[in-house]
């Protein structure tokens, strides 16, 4: 085994001393003042106190609180603040009014023609564009249109069924030339009755001429004054009238028997306050005038 060769000494051999500058020196040099470390002579030096511990924030905020919007940047000189060249406007055209013709065919179009006249007289209007609203135009031609012609259908069947007639009829008392169909509350003295319905109200009767047959005739009418005195009462006392009117009238060979018609307390309060006596064939209908016999 060999040994690995010294390293090479200085040239010129040990320096003076007898130490190598290789060897580690006998004395460590002398050292300063550390970075961290205080001169022996400083003051010392205050310990802060501990600072309390801030309250987290709610979540979703930031633990470093707002900031601040950053401020806009100022235009630069010259230009708008929506691009290089400003901004356009416009005169606003004014809104067009509504066509009050228009309107008030709309709110008339129930009565029918006036509505549909109105409205035609506001399409021309419309049309032009000085005035809006040519579908209230329409609606009011349309409407009133429609509500025309229920009308007209209704005349046609008010006619046709004779309503008018009954609505103007007054009681005419005496035989009748002919037969025709009346209310029963504008009967009068005379008239002879074709048939009663089997219901006690009695709404439309038919009227005859006395030569043919019928079921009863008016012998007598009595007007009654006051207020309604119900119907129990009012009853009685038609009983009683016309009993003794029916039993008085010379009948000949005609059986018949007393009978009454007494308005009822819609009727009443309407001005109808008639009673009315009829002497009704007791075995069906007979011929003949039992007050001009």
């Amino acid at each position: 085994m060999t040994e690995p060769p010294a390293p090479p000494g200085p040239p010129g051999g040990t320096p003076p001393g007898g130490q190598s500058p290789w060897d580690p020196p006998s004395h460590p040099p002398p050292r300063g003042p550390r970075r961290h470390e205080a001169p022996p002579d400083a003051p010392p030096v205050p310990v802060p106190s501990p600072v309390p511990a801030q309250p987290s924030p709610p979540p979703g905020q930031s633990p470093y609180g707002h900031r601040p919007p950053p401020a806009p940047e100022p235009p630069a000189p010259g230009y708008g603040p929506q691009g290089g060249y400003g901004q356009f406007t416009f005169p606003q055209m004014p809104k067009a009014k509504v066509e009050p013709l228009a309107v008030a065919g709309l709110v008339t179009a129930v009565l029918g023609l006036p509505g549909l006249i109105l409205g035609l007289l506001a399409l021309p209007r419309v049309r032009g564009g000085r005035r809006r609203s040519p579908a209230l135009a329409w609606s009011a031609v349309i409407v009133s249109a429609l509500f025309t012609i229920g009308w007209i259908l209704t005349i046609i069947t008010l006619a046709l069924t004779g309503t008018f007639d009954r609505l103007t009829e007054q009681p005419e008392a005496g035989d009748v030339t002919e037969p025709r169909t009346i209310a029963s509350a504008t009967l009068a003295e005379g008239n002879c009755i074709l048939n009663l319905p089997p219901d006690r109200p009695v709404g439309d009767v038919r009227v005859v001429p006395c030569e043919q047959s019928h079921i009863a005739q008016v012998i007598s009418a009595h007007v009654l004054d006051g207020s309604y005195p119900g119907a129990q009462a009012l009853e009685e006392q038609a009983h009683d009238t016309c009993t003794e009117d029916v039993t008085a009238l010379p009948t000949g060979e005609v059986q018949v028997s007393p009978w009454y018609l007494i308005p009822s307390e819609e009727g009443w309060q309407e001005g109808n306050t008639r009673v009315l006596c009829l002497a009704r064939g007791a075995a069906g209908p007979f011929e003949g005038d039992l007050l001009n016999q």
